[in-house]
């Protein structure tokens, strides 16, 4: 099975994987793990191969088990739709130390693989409506009533083409990935729920490729991943760079926007900028209590710095998506969020003073 799924990948990455092929040796970061995630993710999206690389290392040195889970996860979120043949390429990685030690071991594999992913076009679309289904305030009706229907409810409305939002919401449902919307003690059936999904009329590779996906990291995205190819147009789609902020070293030597809020680092970061007199903290201090404003602040630094990609490809349901997520990402009402986006544009540099001497 290992050999026909990596087979069917991008022929070229497969040559240079079978033959003798050198992957250049680098150096770990001298960081936590959790901000080596950060780092290796932020570098697949930049295209940042160095970064990437050494970041991967890192994680292969501390926890190997962790680095494969996470770049199962990476793969769909920020490359998806946008080239199928690389997620099968990180679906066949994953499989396994038994394949991996078949082409090369773990440092050859993670290292083509990772360049590999700095290459691809990316797509978000996948992490996009995850944001908008549980978080966009303007569907928290919606999210009750979905909360109240029964597992044949959900697969019901997975197979029968529902409305994007209100089907993603059932898949999530009935699949039982981890999200904070799951209902305690509710039956789900997640094979039921690809299945569901097939019967759909998805593409039974897209499907098999999202189940694996789930199967190694029980994470939400890849049970969205197959509903998206529903709205995915067809032919040739244009690609372009987002616009990227200024880049700022640490005194680490790494670039400070690695520390975000999922390392307790990034916390500690966001904790001590949260006490600077800018523009987006008085907002911050007026509009989010207290006990909430990291967390608004962690997701509004995502959305205008660290979700950004190289090679994003466009298409309108993502660019819809896209715009949403940048609404309602913080779940909650709150007046212009757009502006309070353009805030944290603009306090970015105080930001980066305060990561500077992590």
């Amino acid at each position: 099975m290992f050999h026909s799924l990596f087979d069917a990948a991008d022929p070229t990455t497969f040559r240079v994987l079978a033959s003798d092929h050198k992957v250049p040796s680098v150096e770990p970061l001298r960081v936590s793990p959790w901000v080596a995630m950060s780092a290796m993710q932020k570098g697949i999206r930049r295209g940042d191969v160095d970064l990437a690389a050494r970041a991967a290392t890192t994680l292969l040195k501390v926890d190997p088990t962790k680095l494969w889970r996470r770049l199962a996860g990476i793969v769909v979120e920020d490359i998806g739709l946008a080239d199928l043949e690389c997620v099968k390429l990180i679906m066949a990685a994953t499989a396994g130390k038994t394949f991996r030690r078949e082409f090369g071991g773990e440092h050859r594999v993670a290292g083509l693989v990772i360049a590999r992913m700095c290459e691809a076009k990316k797509c978000r679309a996948a992490d996009d409506l995850f944001i908008v289904a549980s978080h966009h305030p303007e569907l928290e009706a919606l999210r009750a009533d979905m909360a109240r229907v029964n597992l044949s409810e959900h697969l019901s409305r997975v197979g029968e083409r529902c409305a994007l939002l209100g089907a993603s919401l059932a898949a999530l449902h009935a699949s039982g990935a981890r999200w904070n919307g799951q209902v305690a003690g509710r039956s789900s059936d997640a094979p039921a729920t690809f299945a569901a999904m097939s019967s759909a009329g998805i593409d039974d590779e897209i499907v098999a490729l999202a189940e694996q996906g789930f199967r190694r990291t029980r994470e939400a995205l890849p049970v969205l991943l197959p509903l998206l190819i529903l709205a995915l147009p067809s032919g040739e789609l244009p690609v372009e760079d987002n616009e990227f902020p200024a880049a700022v070293i640490g005194r680490d030597g790494l670039p400070t926007f690695v520390y975000d809020g999922f390392s307790w680092e990034g916390k500690s970061a966001l904790s001590r900028f949260l006490r600077q007199d800018t523009t987006s903290v008085r907002w911050l201090r007026k509009h989010v209590p207290a006990e909430r404003r990291v967390a608004v602040l962690h997701g509004a630094i995502f959305r205008v710095e660290g979700g950004l990609v190289r090679q994003r490809v466009r298409w309108p349901c993502a660019e819809t998506l896209r715009r949403l997520a940048d609404e309602g990402y913080h779940g909650m009402r709150l007046p212009d969020p757009a502006a309070f986006l353009d805030m944290i544009r603009a306090d970015l540099p105080v930001l980066d003073e305060v990561r500077h001497d992590l």
